[in-house]
């Protein structure tokens, strides 16, 4: 981009280091599960703001908003009075923090902002950790445990508008995962696709409502290797459907491009939570 001017190269690296910014302040925020802090300011209010994951993709502002802070916070709440009722200690604690959490490393980040300076995308990879609502100790009689590893990558686009960059599209794709108790996780996924208690797919959570529903990503397995789903940008022009994770949704100011069935409402088989599973036949001093 030699045809750039002085002040057009200043936006632009201004530009890439407020994204570094915001995922470094996404990845604090995410483990102390601090949504609402995150969403407010962060991001950009739009109908084509979007979220994908394993499960599909989120569309518009509202829609992101009610699943990623509303819907979460009250999960959180409720996994919290749970806990409180047989651990007294916990009272009084922040209720946000005592429950699920997830420790996203950020690592060999790519991140190219467009020759027009009005938007930036970027690439991650991210090995992280998380513990489920069950991880913090016992529950109804039973010992149960709630924590994994993970490895993922994001595919993230921010765009400039009003003066300031703000957060526009978010696609998160994991790749595999384990379990921090077993001697073989290899085995044991594999055996747990085999026998159909786990499918490809479902490490991708559980949202309330979806407007875009249906697998974006598949995770590893003995028979799917890893795709190629959020490449790492290359030098662009301008947000299009052609430089983009959420195509048909680059237009920040609103303009409605794809014609969905709306936000629906979602029933999800829960029974299977690959980071919360209880463990009735664990004596309780190895918690």
């Amino acid at each position: 981009m030699s045809n750039l001017t002085i002040e057009q190269r200043l936006h632009n690296a201004l530009g890439s280091q407020k994204v570094e910014e915001y995922k470094a302040r996404h990845a604090y925020l995410h483990a102390i599960m601090y949504s609402k802090q995150e969403w407010d300011v962060f991001w950009h209010k739009s109908p084509n703001t979007t979220w994908a994951h394993q499960f599909g993709r989120m569309v518009g502002w509202e829609e992101v908003y009610y699943n990623s802070v509303v819907h979460t916070d009250a999960n959180m709440l409720g996994l919290a009075i749970q806990k409180m009722q047989s651990m007294e200690e916990m009272w009084g604690h922040d209720f946000l923090s005592t429950g699920k959490s997830g420790c996203h490393a950020l690592a060999s980040d790519v991140i190219e902002v467009a020759e027009d300076g009005m938007s930036a995308r970027a690439f991650y990879l991210t090995p992280g950790t998380m513990t489920g609502g069950m991880s913090m100790g016992p529950a109804n009689g039973s010992v149960c445990r709630g924590g994994g590893w993970l490895w993922e990558r994001y595919g993230s686009e921010f765009v400039f508008v009003d003066g300031a960059w703000k957060w526009f599209h978010e696609h998160v794709c994991p790749d595999t995962a384990g379990q921090y108790d077993v001697g073989n996780w290899a085995h044991d996924r594999y055996v747990d696709y085999r026998s159909g208690k786990l499918k490809i797919g479902d490490l991708g959570g559980y949202p309330d409502r979806l407007t875009e529903p249906g697998t974006l990503h598949y995770d590893y397995s003995i028979i799917q290797t890893v795709q190629d789903t959020v490449p790492p940008p290359l030098p662009y022009k301008t947000l299009n459907d052609e430089n983009t994770y959420s195509p048909g949704r680059t237009d920040p100011t609103g303009k409605i491009t794809v014609k969905t069935a709306g936000s629906q409402k979602m029933e999800w088989d829960q029974s299977d939570n690959y980071f919360d599973h209880a463990l009735d036949d664990v004596p309780n001093e190895q918690t």
